[in-house]
């Protein structure tokens, strides 16, 4: 039985700042303004992320300036990408790391917003075929074995997303029933 987590547990992907990296003080680049104190080029760390890869500032984000911090949710795509998709990586000291992480961590987190519409639409009074579509394609959004960064760039080349929301599409019927 193996200890390494299963990347098909919907469960699991939520934010949890002490299994990511910091990729979200990282990765994205912010302009000064109503949601950020301060300008922060992408695959810059943002000035309050600490050696260990955790906002210093995390319980007081709006009081300093950053609302759009404390609004933010990756939804599970930073834990996701450091567990599967670059285990025991670390990117302070190799650009080209970062540089990989971050793109899997920009297409990862567009595939946790679907998983998460996928999800409210079981809620839905889906028709068996649609149940049917809505399975297969949290199965591809989901996949066994975990995403790798070549995957998920193939994925993303042939239009994962774009699949996603012709499914999402096809259950308009459903959302506006009873």
């Amino acid at each position: 039985m193996s200890n390494a987590p299963d990347p098909r547990d919907m469960s699991a992907l939520v934010a949890d700042c002490a299994a990511c990296a910091g990729l979200c003080c990282v990765a994205p680049g912010f302009d000064a303004g109503g949601d950020f104190a301060f300008d922060k080029r992408a695959l810059a760390p943002c000035r309050h992320l600490g050696p260990d890869n955790l906002c210093r500032i995390h319980e007081t984000l709006e009081d300093q300036g950053f609302p759009g911090c404390a609004r933010f949710d990756c939804k599970g795509a930073g834990p996701y990408v450091m567990r599967h998709v670059f285990p025991r990586k670390r990117w302070r000291k190799d650009r080209e790391t970062l540089e990989a992480i971050a793109e899997a961590y920009r297409r990862m987190r567009a595939i946790c917003d679907m998983i998460e519409l996928f999800r409210v639409a079981e809620k839905l009074p889906l028709s068996p075929a649609q149940e049917t579509a809505r399975q297969g394609m949290l199965d591809r959004l989901l996949p066994d074995p975990a995403w790798t960064a070549d995957t998920l760039a193939q994925a993303e080349a042939t239009g994962i997303l774009s699949d996603a929301r012709a499914v999402l599409s096809s259950f308009r019927d459903a959302a506006t029933r009873g």
